[in-house]
């Protein structure tokens, strides 16, 4: 005659609380036979098989219904089939992280020598973008036709950390060189490389910023309305000083935001694409 246990001992047996073993019961994992006068539940040896094979199904993250159906009605076929599915799903997440994990890298590397360029101007290649502007100066209306709505930004927002916080400078309100004049549109950016492999959808709105001949530099800002201030000291009149003038729309980045001597602080990078005065 075959042994029968109760609850109680499977749970100790495999570490499964009771409330799990029930769970497995109505997910259709193990069929355990009742007592028709107690209701007691009782487990053989037929039945703990089918819960190991339910926690090593679950081990490769197979959903509940998987498992069921799995178990129950799975021939080789479709078992098959399933193994295959897991394998392609696994290998798309291994390679979906092994991107976070390169953009962590260059993350560090691009934060990591804002000394370097701080103050400093460095001829350098603007990286080529699809840069999406969102806002104008404080008003998140103004660019959107008819301003009286704000933008929809939420795919930009689903694809981070792979587009990044972008802000550009028109080049008409440089004209005057006037600290006042200066008007800034802040948007999202994604590398030209980067945006063929995101599900992302790059319409009439998103501009395109070829790589072109630069200075790069680092600046800094602090608190509420500093950045317009600081980019004209640190960024604008050096090199309206050094004798350059501004053929197109400065286009700069956040970099971060720490505390830095308890001063909350902002970072940009910025690419100015200049000419000599003639």
């Amino acid at each position: 005659m075959e042994e029968k246990y109760k609850i109680g001992t499977i749970s100790k047996l495999l570490g499964i609380p009771i409330q799990t073993l029930h769970y497995f019961e109505t997910c259709g994992f193990v069929t355990p036979s009742k007592d028709s006068k107690s209701n007691y539940r009782y487990y053989d040896a037929w039945d703990v098989n089918f819960l190991l094979d339910s926690r090593y199904l679950r081990s490769f993250e197979f959903t509940n219904q998987e498992i069921e159906e799995m178990i129950n009605r799975d021939d080789f076929q479709a078992l098959n089939q399933r193994f295959a599915n897991r394998e392609r799903s696994l290998l798309e997440l291994i390679q979906h992280y092994q991107d976070i994990l390169d953009e962590v890298h260059h993350e560090k590397e691009r934060i990591g020598r804002y000394q370097d360029y701080l103050g400093v101007f460095k001829p350098e290649k603007s990286p080529g973008l699809f840069f999406n502007p969102y806002r104008k100066n404080n008003d998140f209306k103004a660019l959107v036709k008819g301003g009286s709505a704000v933008p929809d930004i939420t795919q930009w927002l689903d694809n981070m950390p792979f587009v990044k916080a972008t802000f550009q400078i028109p080049g008409d309100s440089l004209a005057s060189r006037k600290q006042d004049d200066i008007e800034y549109i802040w948007g999202f950016s994604v590398s030209t490389k980067k945006v063929r492999q995101l599900p992302l959808i790059v319409n009439e709105n998103a501009l395109y910023c070829p790589p072109r001949q630069c200075l790069y530099t680092v600046f800094k800002a602090y608190g509420r309305n500093t950045f317009t201030a600081c980019f004209y000291e640190q960024v604008m009149k050096p090199i309206w000083d050094m004798g350059y003038e501004i053929w197109e729309p400065p286009l700069g980045r956040l970099l971060m935001r720490i505390h830095e001597n308890e001063v909350f602080t902002r970072y940009f990078e910025i690419w100015v694409p200049v000419e000599p005065r003639m």
